[in-house]
């Protein structure tokens, strides 16, 4: 007689104890996994992403509807896509009174890229999510992830007409940047700091020279919501140059420096 060693596995409820045995940590394992990819937001399937290129519906929603897009060079074209495309997914819009189409996503990621263009990317990113609303509420962007608010009837108005000097996109986007600035310890080289210097120094004198002239609204230089008046040059600047340069030639250079572009096109600038 043939003696052999029997395998425990051998039989069904050999299998069934095995699996039994093994469940409680593969579920365990899962819930760390889970876990960690909702706390870093996927960060994984992110990073997935960034090796795809802008889809061919936002190309041709750059194409049609954005024509500070459409005049730049196929080179600059292109890392203008890459930017918008790696807004998107960095940034969620979204809303709770509109439909959102990909033709709002992309026009009002498009903007946020044309503010920074000349400078390194940045995505807002100390912020949470941009929420589209019917009527424009205050934003204050005190606290790190909270939203900004843009009405979408007035984003629209401002972006169909081009030289209006009206696009609250532009404003409201660029004191967010503004307010990044200065709340995030990664972006506050966002600018060059001695264009940001600069700047500052000469929006100092003319808004102190305003104030002297007994027009303005406050008395006192402190009282200037700095942040606020950023968001209305940058908004002037693209919407309005050749008045912008025509009555405040230095104000115009200035900003030209710091933004590190040129609507008017007399200087050029190495795009990041």
């Amino acid at each position: 007689m043939l003696l052999t060693e029997e395998n425990p596995f051998d039989s069904v409820d050999g299998y069934l104890g095995l699996f039994w045995f093994v469940l409680p940590f593969v579920v365990v394992l899962s819930a760390i996994i889970i876990g960690l990819l909702n706390r870093y937001e996927i960060i994984v399937l992110k990073t997935v992403q960034y090796f795809f290129p802008l889809n061919q519906v936002r190309v041709d929603i750059l194409n049609e509807s954005f024509p500070y897009y459409k005049k730049l060079s196929s080179r600059n074209q292109r890392k203008f896509r890459n930017r918008v495309h790696h807004f998107l997914i960095n940034k969620k819009i979204e809303s709770t009174e509109y439909d959102v189409t990909e033709e709002m996503r992309v026009l009002i990621a498009a903007t946020a890229i044309q503010i920074l263009f000349g400078l390194e990317p940045y995505y807002l990113s100390y912020f949470g999510n941009i929420i589209l609303v019917e009527k424009q509420i205050e934003n204050k962007f005190m606290t790190k992830k909270s939203p900004i608010h843009i009405s979408w009837e007035d984003f629209d108005e401002g972006h169909s007409f081009l030289t209006s000097g009206y696009n609250p996109g532009l404003r409201i986007l660029s004191v967010a940047f503004k307010l990044e600035q200065g709340l995030n310890e990664l972006s506050k080289h966002m600018f060059l700091s001695n264009r940001h210097y600069e700047f500052n120094m000469l929006y100092k004198r003319e808004a102190e020279k305003y104030i002297s002239s007994g027009k303005a609204t406050y008395d006192d230089y402190s009282d200037v919501d700095r942040n606020a008046y950023f968001g209305v040059a940058v908004e002037y600047f693209f919407e309005r140059p050749i008045h912008f340069q025509a009555n405040q030639p230095a104000m115009y250079e200035a900003l030209s420096r710091l933004l590190q572009q040129d609507p008017l096109g007399r200087f050029k600038y190495k795009r990041f």
